[in-house]
């Protein structure tokens, strides 16, 4: 089964808070305006280019992100 990009989202947002790193923090580390990552986030949108952003961003790989969802 593929994983949804709200469970996606979930997963990113849960990295989020276990780093302790705010959406504004997020936009600045990745480049990408806060606003476009919270709609991609939020409603299940995310580009492969800003997820991969995003786990750099966290530390992660974007295959952790999504492997995750696939367990």
């Amino acid at each position: 089964m593929q994983p949804t990009a709200h469970t996606l989202g979930a997963t990113i947002r849960a990295e989020m808070g276990r780093q302790r790193i705010s959406m504004l923090e997020l936009a600045r580390r990745t480049g990408v305006a806060r606003s476009t990552l919270t709609y991609q986030i939020d409603k299940d949108v995310l580009t492969v280019a800003n997820l991969i952003l995003i786990a750099q961003a966290l530390s992660v790989t974007a295959a952790t992100l999504i492997g995750e969802q696939a367990a």
